[in-house]
């Protein structure tokens, strides 16, 4: 198996240009090779603290007096991960972190590829009522100390060998090729293009937010979209849920998580059809016991 860093930041507030520790593991062909974390000042004055954040991960002010700034502990991460893909468990808080620390401190670095380790786990485990970092770590088995950056690095790369195990993969590369699943990049100015994202007309949009919510209904789900809308173009809808943190796709596969369907225009429909293949491609996925919802233009604009 070709190697990954799996990586976990947490954040001294709500924004994300607040990281105060990373945790990371290094895997390679092999298995884990190495795994650490580090502290890191946020620099921002001790009232500018999330309580929350503070009783999420415990880590307070004080704790990180000398720590290194973000720059020196990324140097270090880039030298550990000698060019690997990066991982983590629903990676767009990650890599938003990622971004708004590189861009704070002015640096451009190589073009980043990543992978998301609970979206892996939705295709390893479908059945699974949640891939919650917590869930998967339970039902593999795994040690986790949920919010210590090192525990959740390391059990998020675990989580991926897992998945790529279960998915009949050789490595990270080959299983999500086989699962048509593109990496998600962080370029060189900063943009990205979310793990999951794939087909022509969604290949150049990125999401134009890095404050996700990973509570959101539709954060992290594989949407598809069917029929005109009324209040939006379908580019507009594909924008909305990027910056929901949500994976509009172009086709419905089995592992669709929602189909939204709008007004169809009954003439391009196959002769003697009231649906749109990509409506009866869902219906008999639903058929098969797939978990697909079905729903209109309003749910989609509540949800969102």
């Amino acid at each position: 198996m070709s190697g990954f860093v799996a990586v976990d930041f947490e954040t001294a507030n709500e924004a994300r240009a607040s990281a105060c520790a990373l945790g990371w593991a290094v895997f390679d062909g092999e298995g884990l090779v190495d795994q650490g974390s580090s502290l890191i000042s946020p620099e921002i004055h001790d009232h500018e603290w999330s309580d929350f954040n503070i009783a999420i991960h415990g880590i307070r002010p004080s704790d990180v007096r000398g720590a290194p700034a973000f720059p020196d502990v990324w140097s270090d991460l880039v030298d550990l991960a000698a060019d690997r893909p990066l991982v983590a468990h629903y990676a767009a808080f990650d890599m938003s972190v990622l971004r708004a620390e590189l861009g704070r401190f002015g640096l451009s670095p190589r073009p980043i590829r990543y992978a998301c380790s609970a979206l892996l786990s939705r295709r390893a485990w479908p059945d699974l009522l949640s891939v919650s970092l917590p869930m998967i770590a339970r039902y593999l088995g795994l040690s986790l100390d949920h919010h210590d950056p090192r525990s959740d690095a390391l059990v998020s790369g675990w989580i991926a060998v897992a998945a790529i195990n279960r998915l009949g993969g050789i490595d990270l590369e080959e299983t999500l090729s086989a699962q048509s699943v593109p990496w998600g990049q962080v370029r060189a100015d900063l943009t990205w293009l979310p793990c999951g994202v794939s087909g022509s007309r969604l290949s150049e949009m990125t999401a134009q937010t890095s404050d996700f919510d990973p509570a959101h209904p539709l954060f992290g789900q594989a949407v598809v979209f069917t029929g005109a809308f009324a209040s939006m173009t379908r580019r507009e809808a594909f924008q909305r849920l990027l910056d929901c943190g949500g994976r509009p796709e172009e086709g419905v596969t089995k592992h669709t998580n929602i189909l939204v369907v709008g007004e169809q225009d009954l003439a391009k429909l196959a002769v003697g059809e009231t649906m749109s293949a990509k409506q009866r491609k869902a219906a008999a996925l639903r058929l098969e016991g797939r978990d697909i919802q079905l729903i209109g233009e309003v749910d989609f604009l509540e949800a969102l």
